[in-house]
């Protein structure tokens, strides 16, 4: 602050001159304020630099309640030793990686080309990936396997996302007339509960099967994406589509029960695998509406 200093001390010197002096603090007391504007802006303005400056020439700074904060970080301390708890219960070696905060704007989506069943507008996009640099995974459950009440009790625990698509079809679309397509498509519960076009329009067809005609019938019904999956993760192992047996950024997981084994267990093994191996490969999983 030494310029703010060397603005008081200088004086006019010449005590006829009324007008000049006048001016001359003017323009010193015009300086005064927009240095202390712009100290306070930088977070190091005292007192003693502002005796000049007229009060309440600047926006108030309200600092937070210090109780509050308090109270606030001790609920997240409480929160991550639960969570720590839990994940030490079944069997994981810490708590699952924490998801980066989700996108201020959803990414543009397009089908993958492997995924295109022949062009048309207004097509809703075909992924098996979310377009994102974050470190982050998306599980995915059929929504029969999600009644699982150990599953939802693990992931509610561990405070990990997942969603859930339904499996009522139980032949692939494309096997059925186009009229029971539409049925199929246009009936399902997360497209009817639609509200104001703020929840998004997902549909993934049973057991991945879909053709052109199926897309456009999703697209007439409302459906804005079509997300599949690119890694299926089972109990005790991943089935990777590409090549390096990683996970990449923004894929999307389908946990599937192995039907080789009991079925009793088998959905939280999967979801256990999912997670150790997110954990060493330095991923979380996150929402996936968030980025759909």
């Amino acid at each position: 602050m030494q310029i703010v200093r060397l603005f008081r001390s200088v004086r006019v010197r010449d005590e006829g001159a009324g007008a000049v002096a006048g001016a001359a603090r003017a323009r010193g007391l015009a300086a005064l304020s927009v240095l202390g504007l712009l100290a306070a802006g930088c977070g190091v303005v005292r007192g003693e630099d502002l005796l000049d400056n007229e009060p309440g020439a600047g926006p108030t700074v309200v600092a937070p309640d210090a109780g509050a904060l308090l109270s606030q970080a001790r609920m997240l301390e409480r929160a991550q030793a639960r969570q720590a708890a839990a994940a030490r219960r079944y069997g994981l070696a810490g708590a699952p990686l924490s998801p980066p905060r989700p996108p201020a704007f959803k990414p543009f989506l397009t089908t993958e080309p492997r995924l295109s069943r022949g062009g048309g507008v207004g097509l809703p996009a075909v992924i098996a990936r979310v377009p994102t640099r974050a470190r982050v995974v998306f599980l995915t459950v059929d929504e029969a396997d999600a009644k699982d009440p150990d599953f939802v009790r693990m992931m509610r625990e561990l405070d990990v996302p997942y969603s859930a698509f339904p499996t009522e079809q139980a032949r692939p679309l494309p096997a059925l007339p186009v009229a029971a397509q539409r049925t199929a498509i246009c009936g399902q519960p997360d497209l009817r509960r639609r509200e104001g076009g703020q929840r998004p329009g997902l549909f993934r067809p049973p057991f991945g099967a879909y053709t052109l005609d199926t897309l456009r019938m999703a697209a007439a019904c409302g459906v804005r994406a079509v997300p599949l999956w690119n890694e299926e993760v089972f109990p005790g192992r991943i089935a990777y589509r590409e090549r390096g047996r990683r996970l990449h950024p923004g894929d999307i997981v389908l946990a599937r029960s192995d039907l080789r084994r009991d079925r009793h267990g088998a959905l939280p093994e999967a979801a256990r695998e999912l997670l150790r191996t997110a954990r060493e490969q330095g991923f979380a999983v996150g929402q996936l509406e968030d980025y759909v």
